[in-house]
């Protein structure tokens, strides 16, 4: 753009150009330019006029946007299915302990040399004041609890992000290409969980110390009422996406595309129909196809929603739903180095009281009840919840869940342990 030369009585005129086509002949190309001149607007233009200059102004620049080039699809990172694990039929539970009145909703992130880190909240009492991100570190070899501490705290993250941080929760950790450990968090500033939003973290020694820190803005207006509960999957490109929900007045899950630093490059709602539907847990089949189960809010749809998508999470049309309960809690979900994929659930119209795990083999069209987990059929208030699930580099399946509101309770099987045993019968026995 370029203006004439300006008197001081005159507006300026000028000039916009810009590429209108383009066109081959023989090995030469060439670009055909359009170059119009815009005079100023004086008092004595007619309205015909001066529409004309916008409507000419609007289409330069519709043309100018629609030659953007536009970037390609996502693509998931799916590995080629391997062989069942030759692995004997095994199960380990392990205890975490108990280090505060109340925990709840665990993660699980498997370190390069192949320990676990588990992180979950913990406090008084969920939503509470006291409420930290404690963590601990378990050796797979024997199950053995090597180092248990707290992580994150309402007064460290508030000083990481110059924000007031009153409530802490859904912890989900990470670990990138190069072993560095991330973490989404849900953090409150005012109010409920309504009232929240995601931080993503960065820590250079274990999960000890967070020394970056970016509240991810997944909203144009007041950017409040998300939350994370599921784990991210790896990208093709180097980026992430990240299972996220909108939890006020309407519940749908979101998906977000963001790089390892927590710069969003997509964020868009998962279809869906009648009823609040939340918490996705998001396993690829492909690089371009991938299913997506979610959590019932509604009184009316007690069963897990689904969702799919065949273009790499550009868009992700609701599916239906299984044909497995869910009492409004939370669901994991994996693919196996083999190719199934295995939820968590609690699969009951109502009560948390029975954990049990659900198996497909072609591409989530259908599943088969495996092996439990916990039952209490004695006391239905009891509670075995928001499941979480991973698998190591040897194929061993861990899974950490919620104990009674009271601790986390960590086990880890292998794949054959799946296809033994009968299904109803629980692998933990309940305390007397």
């Amino acid at each position: 753009m370029r203006t004439s030369g300006y008197q001081p009585n005159d507006q300026p005129s000028f000039e916009i150009e810009y590429p209108c086509a383009f066109v081959q002949v023989g090995t030469r190309s060439f670009d055909v330019i359009v170059r119009r001149r815009f005079e100023p607007l004086r008092m004595t233009s007619t309205p015909a006029a001066i529409r004309a200059s916008l409507v000419f102004l609007g289409l330069a620049l519709a043309a100018a946007i629609w030659q953007v080039p536009r970037p390609p699809e996502p693509r998931f990172v799916v590995a080629p299915a391997t062989a069942p694990s030759t692995a004997d039929s095994s199960f380990r539970f392990i205890s975490m302990g108990q280090s505060t009145p109340s925990a709840h909703a665990s993660s699980i992130a498997v370190m390069p040399d192949g320990s676990l880190l588990v992180a979950w909240f913990g406090g008084e009492r969920e939503g509470a004041r006291d409420v930290a991100i404690q963590m601990a570190r378990v050796r797979t070899s024997d199950g053995a609890v090597l180092d248990q501490w707290v992580s994150l705290t309402c007064e460290r993250l508030a000083a990481l992000t110059h924000r007031v941080i009153r409530i802490l929760g859904n912890p989900v950790i990470w670990v990138d290409r190069k072993g560095r450990i991330h973490m989404h968090v849900v953090s409150v500033s005012y109010g409920g969980w309504s009232g929240s939003s995601i931080n993503q973290l960065a820590s250079d020694d274990g999960g000890k110390t967070w020394i970056e820190c970016r509240r991810l803005i997944l909203s144009p207006l007041f950017n409040f009422s998300t939350l994370v509960r599921n784990q991210i999957v790896p990208l093709s490109d180097g980026t992430l996406g990240l299972p996220a929900y909108h939890e006020f007045i309407c519940k749908w899950g979101l998906w977000v595309r963001l790089t390892n630093d927590g710069r969003v490059l997509q964020a868009d709602r998962m279809q869906k129909y009648d009823g609040g539907w939340l918490q996705p847990a998001v396993a690829p089949t492909s690089a371009t196809d991938a299913i997506a189960v979610r959590r019932s809010a509604s009184r009316f749809f007690r069963v897990i929603g689904v969702n799919k998508t065949t273009n790499g999470g550009v868009s992700w049309p609701m599916k239906g739903s299984l044909e497995i309960p869910n009492p409004n809690a939370s669901v994991s979900m994996i693919r196996l180095m083999d190719g199934s994929l295995l939820i968590a659930t609690n699969p009951l119209a109502n009560g948390r009281n029975v954990l049990q795990l659900f198996r497909s083999i072609d591409g989530g069209s259908t599943w088969t009840a495996s092996r439990t987990i916990q039952r209490d059929d004695r006391e239905t208030n009891s509670e075995f919840s928001y499941p979480f699930l991973a698998q190591g580099t040897d194929g061993t399946i861990h899974l950490s869940y919620t104990w009674h509101r009271k601790g986390i309770r960590l086990c880890s099987f292998t794949p054959a342990w799946l296809e033994t045993g009968i299904s109803e019968e629980p692998a933990v026995e309940n305390d007397p």
